[in-house]
Parts: C-alpha cells; structure tokens; sequence
C-alpha cells in the first residue's frame, strides 16, 4: 500500500505540536499515485527575517519495496500567492507549486510505481524541502512559521502547520545558524 508520509524538512520537522490533525489526516488519506501533481500546491508564512533560499524548493516523491527504491526529486517553483492569506505582522507569503516539467516527470514516476506496486507491497513517501536565510538579523529567536497546502486544482489550502515555533521546528542549533541571504529574497 502507498501512503502518504507529508514532511517539510528544513521548515517543518519535528513539527508535531504544530500540525493541524485534520490537514494531516486528509494528506494520510492522499493516494500520492492518484494525486494531480499540477494540482500541488503550498503556501508558506514565513516570519520576519527568514526568506527561501530560491531555487531550493522541491518535492520528493518515491517508494520503497523491500530491498528497492524508485524516487525522484522535483523542483517547486514560486508562485504568486493568489488567495487572501492572514498575515502576521512582518511576515511574508510565499507560494510555490511543481513546473510544468516537473509535474510531467513526476506523472511518469507515479505510473512506473503503480506498476511496480502491482507486483507486490510497496510504502511511498510525499516530501518537500526548502533551504533558508536570514534577512537582516534573521528571524527572532521565537519567530513562527505557517504552510498552507492544496492538493485539488481550485480547491482550497488547508492549515498544515500553524504557528509553529521556528526553534522546535528546527532546534535552536540549526535556528541560530541560518546564514544570510546573499540576494534580495
């Protein structure tokens, strides 16, 4: 059986208490081999002081059966953000969904893995993991951070994780060790 595992490594790990359990239920229930990887799309709060390195956006998609693994790695975009997003003061919307390219290469990995599953159990993975700087002085030592997802063309963005505590999210260690940005992000 695929399932569905959402993660947001660099943003969102560890990021339990901060999950809204309805999203996160609605995304379990996702068969990634069924979902329209055009239809995918995230919008991240980002906090003061924190930008998106460009171009470090992507999703990982694949699965594993025993001793083998098919996956891929695709680039996410940025996307003007088009729907009215409440915004805390400071803080920055930025959405992102697959290229064109990328949706079409994803498609092929999720009709290759279809197949493969066909032939025996199979547990598959949806990722997605960006890279972050620092604007200024960076973000606040208790900055928060928020990401919308849709997975429906024209449906609506769900609460993925709200509020959550950049310092839980991603340790004080790797919190403290953002470097600046080197452009204007």
């Amino acid at each position: 059986m695929i399932k569905t595992l959402p993660a947001l490594a660099a943003v969102l790990l560890s990021a339990c208490a901060s999950v809204v359990p309805g999203t996160a239920a609605r995304l379990a229930a996702l068969d990634p081999l069924m979902a329209d990887p055009s239809a995918i799309e995230l919008v991240m709060i980002l906090p003061e002081g924190l930008a998106v390195i460009p171009g470090s956006a992507r999703l990982e998609f694949g699965a594993v059966r025993g001793n083998e693994t098919l996956n891929g790695s695709f680039v996410l975009e940025d996307r003007p953000v088009t729907t009215p997003v409440a915004l805390p003061e400071g803080a920055t919307a930025r959405g992102f969904a697959l290229t064109d390219e990328d949706a079409d290469r994803m498609r092929a990995l999720q009709a290759e893995i279809a197949a493969w599953k066909r032939e025996g159990a199979a547990q598959g993975s949806l990722g997605i993991g960006l890279g972050g700087c620092g604007v200024g002085d960076g973000p606040a030592a208790d900055a928060v951070g928020s990401v919308l997802i849709r997975t429906t063309q024209g449906g609506p963005f769900l609460p993925l994780i709200r509020d959550g505590k950049l310092a839980d999210l991603l340790g004080a260690e790797v919190l403290a060790a953002i470097k600046p940005c080197k452009g204007a992000e």
